[in-house]
């Protein structure tokens, strides 16, 4: 028996359509008399253009045309003149910030997907491309981190269909492309140059933090024997540490829940990117971009 309800909100078809895959149309769109209705538009894109990714984008576009179609002939009903003319705008710059997305790829093994949400396993990499992250450049955008237990808002998730990326290397396809808000990316963008550090290690000189030992420069406050090679930078004793703002107690909620001495840890932003050497698997601190003053290690 056909089902003649809603199988999905009508408000809500583009979400619907990032989860299904392209063979999954024709029989939903069978399934009953308002599904056909509400699917039977996008089933002909997918065909016609034949790649899902494009085809989704189209009709994207499509229903945006609609909304502000509608937006327009109401305004125009409205009958307020200029005051009418003036709401109209305003709805339509609300419609463009929703539509307004970034989209991102991620290397899929690292992340737990759930419903509107991706959970990351362990410190990973949002990325600009599906290329290895040791090729893509932090300082410049290409790639941004993200440390273990990281909850991130997302709209739309699907694989990697570009012709170009696929042929970058084997691993591609282990990769999902994912779509998120603007504001979402400039808050992970904002976490750049930020480490955290084991704070009785330290002598704290404001702007100058110097280790009293050996020790480590960190990208999450989670144990050094937890963390990957990529997410630590070892700092040898009297090597100073420049900082843009004095370090700070850690206020980040997934940093705080991480073990029982997180309290002994403070947040610190880097005047300027490390200048490290690599040394069998981890990277060696020896000074900064622009120290502003020459490294000199206290005496043994």
């Amino acid at each position: 028996m056909a089902f003649g309800g809603n199988v999905w909100p009508q408000q809500d078809t583009l979400r619907l359509l990032s989860f299904l895959e392209a063979r999954h149309l024709e029989p939903a769109v069978a399934a009953s008399r308002s599904s056909r209705g509400q699917l039977q538009e996008p089933l002909v894109l997918f065909r016609s253009m034949g790649d899902p990714a494009k085809a989704l984008e189209a009709f994207e576009m499509q229903q945006a045309l609609r909304d502000l179609e509608t937006v327009l002939a109401e305004a125009h009903e409205d009958g307020s003149g200029i005051a009418g003319w003036e709401a109209a705008w305003k709805a339509l710059e609300v419609l463009e910030a929703t539509l307004q997305t970034e989209m991102r790829y991620i290397y899929g093994p690292d992340w737990e997907i759930k419903p509107g949400k991706l959970v990351s396993r362990k410190g990973t990499w949002l990325k600009s491309t599906a290329r290895f992250s040791w090729e893509l450049s932090e300082g410049k955008g290409e790639k941004m981190y993200l440390p273990c237990g990281v909850a991130m808002p997302i709209l739309q998730i699907g694989r990697v269909t570009d012709p170009e990326e696929l042929k970058l290397h084997d691993w591609v396809c282990q990769h999902l492309r994912v779509w998120m808000k603007p504001d979402i990316v400039r808050t992970v963008q904002a976490r750049h140059g930020i480490w955290f550090v084991y704070w009785h290690h330290f002598e704290d000189r404001g702007l100058t933090i110097i280790p009293m030992e050996d020790t480590w420069l960190k990208r999450s406050c989670q144990m050094s024997g937890e963390l990957q090679p990529f997410e630590l930078i070892y700092v040898p004793r009297g090597v100073p540490i420049y900082l843009s703002k004095r370090a700070e107690i850690v206020d980040e909620e997934w940093e705080r829940a991480r073990h029982q001495h997180v309290h002994l840890h403070r947040k610190v932003m880097l005047a300027s990117p490390p200048v490290t050497v690599k040394q069998e698997q981890h990277e060696i601190l020896v000074r900064q971009r622009d120290s502003p003053l020459p490294v000199k290690l206290l005496q043994p």
